[in-house]
């Protein structure tokens, strides 16, 4: 559940306060206030705001947990796939995670990988099934395809679901049939629309350029992510302690791979960070570097694209709904440019903080420079009217 982003939020929380304390005694519990006053009276397209914010409501009372407009952990009502299971598909997510805990995966993989398998299981369970046991092939394959055969489902929500059932398959052997039956979906990569050389010193300039409308906590994100190439999510949980300002690095641990990474601060991202901390980040004893302007806590991923979508609109650049505008295309840039230079891959990987070197094919079709030496002439090939 997240805080939805809508006009005066704020307001409508404090206005459900005062509704929470005005009725307290014709209540047991959050959700018995939800089935009382808020579903018989509001329509079914605004609840889920006012789920939202009896969320927002029932987590700082009870567990002491701020809103950031982050998931919340404790949710007012479960919709997730996995609460419409039964007991015998509850058990194979269940079984699954107590496996993933033991191998010390990142939770993150496990609620994904759980997420996928538990939209595959509630849709077995929809068609008729309450267990594995008179699934069929058809059965399988429809979930992964429509009646005109196309696919559905990708290549990661397959890779997914079988570690999910695979890992169950000494509690229930019916799994390993089910693994079986599920077909094999070719890996595809979409093209990225990447970021040109020309696009790129157009953002340089409004980095600094002192009297653009751009805020110096956004110039400072989008320095860190052009000039050292750090993830979105990195850049979040990035810490006043992390920053040597004497030995010129950036230490941190990395949030997708727990790896830690050495970065070199560059004059360019030391400044916009100095010009940033001394200026305007708000003077409150938090070790995150990047506060929220209108409260005291961090940033959120969001944050980080927004910052990006400033820029970009400052530089006049990449404003077609078309173009990507993410934080991570300056990653492929980093690693193209440094591609571009011959510096060997496995130096790329540890600057980008891969935690393995295998991490860097996928922007290896960014490098532009070295496919097109690999291109063939087509001066002997004979031209063909209409073709060519």
């Amino acid at each position: 559940t997240v805080v939805p982003k809508v006009k005066n939020v704020k307001n409508e929380i404090k206005n459900e306060i005062k509704r929470l304390l005005k009725y307290g005694e014709q209540y047991k519990d959050y959700l018995d206030y939800y089935d009382k006053f808020i579903k018989p009276k509001v329509n079914v397209k605004n609840q889920r705001h006012y789920i939202n914010y009896l969320t927002v409501i029932m987590n700082f009372d009870l567990y002491n947990e701020f809103p950031t407009r982050n998931h919340y952990k404790y949710k007012l009502i479960d919709s997730s796939n996995y609460s419409k299971l039964n007991n015998y598909f509850k058990n194979i997510i269940d079984v699954y995670k107590k496996e993933a805990l033991k191998a010390n995966k990142k939770s993150t993989t496990i609620h994904k990988e759980s997420l996928n398998c538990s939209c595959f299981l509630i849709y077995i369970q929809n068609i008729g099934h309450n267990n594995f046991n008179n699934v069929c092939e058809k059965d399988v394959i429809s979930f992964f395809l429509n009646e005109k055969h196309e696919l559905k489902f990708s290549h990661s929500y397959e890779k997914n679901i079988k570690i999910v059932l695979k890992s169950c398959v000494s509690y229930i052997p019916e799994c390993k049939r089910i693994v079986d039956l599920i077909p094999t979906i070719k890996y595809s990569r979409k093209n990225i629309d990447y970021i040109t050389n020309e696009e790129i010193e157009k953002i340089k300039e409004i980095l600094n350029d002192k009297n653009s409308n751009v805020s110096l906590r956004d110039k400072a994100i989008v320095a860190l992510l052009l000039y050292l190439g750090i993830r979105g999510c990195d850049i979040v949980n990035l810490k006043l302690s992390n920053i040597d300002w004497i030995n010129e690095t950036i230490n941190i641990i990395q949030s997708k791979t727990d790896v830690p990474l050495e970065i070199p601060l560059t004059t360019s991202v030391g400044n916009a960070l100095y010009e940033y901390i001394t200026h305007e980040r708000p003077k409150i004893d938090v070790d995150n570097v990047f506060i929220r302007s209108d409260a005291n806590y961090q940033i959120t991923k969001s944050s980080t694209e927004i910052a990006v979508r400033h820029i970009f609109k400052e530089a006049n650049i990449r404003q077609d709904n078309n173009k990507r505008k993410g934080t991570h295309i300056f990653r492929y840039n980093l690693a193209t440019s440094l591609l571009k230079n011959e510096v060997p891959q496995p130096i790329i990987s540890q600057v980008l903080g891969h935690a393995t070197s295998e991490s860097l094919k996928f922007y290896l079709t960014a490098d532009f420079y070295h496919l097109k030496q690999c291109s063939l002439s087509i001066e002997n090939f004979e031209n063909i009217k209409g073709v060519i």
